[in-house]
């Protein structure tokens, strides 16, 4: 058995340091992206179209010392997310700091140390500021670390990383499997090339077409508010957060897709009385109708849980299955036109944006005839029970990953390492 030796984490890294303080000189055709803290997700550095971006001379002034030993903390404003360094071309702001751990250390070990809830509680519990929490450097420098022999490290590493990659597989898979439902809707639904006579594709083999409001369409295909085509169309449940129970809060934070962000959850008193039509359903469609950021996602409810509550920020749609089904419903709202004209419907000032619910009700789509819906449906709901099941293993994964992952870095749980 390795004996465990504690140390801080100064003495486990060779350097430390944070981001530019200030602004750089952004170039939209620059080649190095401008991150901070929240582009720090599931130990990843991740981008989308509204990272800023600068060039090679920014870059060579406000460069840092990265490398493949290099880990980072977002420190400032949104305090504890972790992703490490892989080669990506960046430059680095102030709500985010790095260090690069020794070679005679397992950089992945360290990795697991500061994602822990010890740490996150730690860096909580040292940061500064009332408005915007920030931690000091010093702060993270004297973190302590109880540290075994580094075969010891590799192999506890090993056992976490496993069950990360194969979360990271399950969420892969499930991209993969919507952008295939996605595909064939597009076919079926935007393209008009579903079978028709003989199985020759609609649009192509001369089906008749008419215009409409929502431009060139099929003969006799209905547009209709989603109002009309709804069991249901909601805002979610108001009340005071507490710090946890059996009720959990889900927020403006969910995602586009069927990906849900765990960490993100608040949670009720379990005493809370909550309307039953609050609680997530299979197969809810749910729209991030007000803030900032993430407002205009929608995604689509997959789990069978039943102690998930939608929060205000989220707006609830339940298809009317025997006009649209619920996965032709939400593969039609997340079709780029769609979500074009939804941000159309915005309204409130830069602090409070919303999408009004009473514009949601009205949001026109086109609605196949319910048995060209049924011809393909099948095929979906196949695609999306993968995805359900992929999301269930994960959950569980989870679970297990965030049970070892405090009792094999603090030695609890002992392993065999000869």
């Amino acid at each position: 058995m390795s004996e465990w030796k504690e140390y801080k984490l100064n003495d486990l890294i060779t350097k430390l340091g944070d981001g530019l303080h200030g602004t750089p000189n952004y170039d939209p055709n620059g080649a190095f992206y401008f991150i901070n803290g929240s582009n720090l997700k599931d130990g990843k550095i991740t981008v989308n179209e509204n990272t800023k971006k600068v060039g090679k001379e920014e870059y060579n002034k406000y460069k840092k010392e990265l490398t493949d030993r290099t880990i980072f903390v977002s420190i400032n404003g949104t305090l504890g997310n972790i992703a490490t360094y892989n080669n990506e071309s960046v430059i680095l702001g102030k709500s985010a700091c790095y260090f690069n751990v020794k070679e005679e250390v397992s950089k992945d070990f360290i990795k697991y140390v500061v994602t822990n809830n010890a740490f996150q509680h730690y860096i909580n519990e040292y940061a500064t500021g009332t408005t915007i929490k920030n931690v000091p450097l010093k702060a993270i420098r004297e973190y302590p670390i109880r540290l075994p022999e580094l075969r010891t490290q590799n192999l506890i590493s090993e056992i976490l990383s496993f069950l990360d990659d194969k979360i990271e597989l399950n969420n892969k898979i499930n991209q993969e499997l919507e952008s295939l439902a996605q595909l064939l809707f597009k076919r079926w639904f935007v393209d008009f090339e579903f079978p028709y006579k003989n199985g020759e594709p609609y649009k192509s083999s001369g089906g008749e077409m008419a215009d409409s409001e929502l431009g060139e369409t099929p003969k006799n295909w209905n547009i209709l508010n989603l109002e009309l085509i709804t069991s249901e169309i909601t805002r979610g449940f108001t009340t005071s957060y507490v710090e946890k129970s059996k009720i959990i809060n889900l927020n403006q934070k969910v995602n586009r897709g069927n990906y849900l962000d765990k960490s993100n959850y608040k949670f009720y008193s379990d005493d809370t009385i909550v309307p039953e039509n609050k609680f997530a359903k299979y197969q809810d469609i749910l729209i991030n109708s007000l803030g900032q950021g993430t407002l205009g996602r929608i995604h689509f409810y997959l789990e069978n849980t039943d102690n998930i509550v939608v929060d205000q920020h989220i707006t609830i749609v339940r298809a009317k299955e025997s006009i649209i089904k619920s996965e032709i419903l939400y593969l039609s709202l997340i079709l780029e036109s769609n979500i074009d004209r939804m941000s159309n419907m915005v309204t409130g000032s830069t602090g409070m944006l919303m999408l009004n619910i009473s514009k949601i009700r009205e949001f026109k789509i086109l609605v196949p005839p319910l048995n060209i819906q049924e011809s393909i449906v099948k095929t979906l709901q196949s695609l999306f029970e993968k995805i359900s099941s992929n999301t269930r293993e994960n959950e569980e994964l989870v679970k297990l990953r965030d049970t070892l992952l405090p009792k094999l870095i603090s030695g609890e749980l002992q392993i065999n390492d000869n």
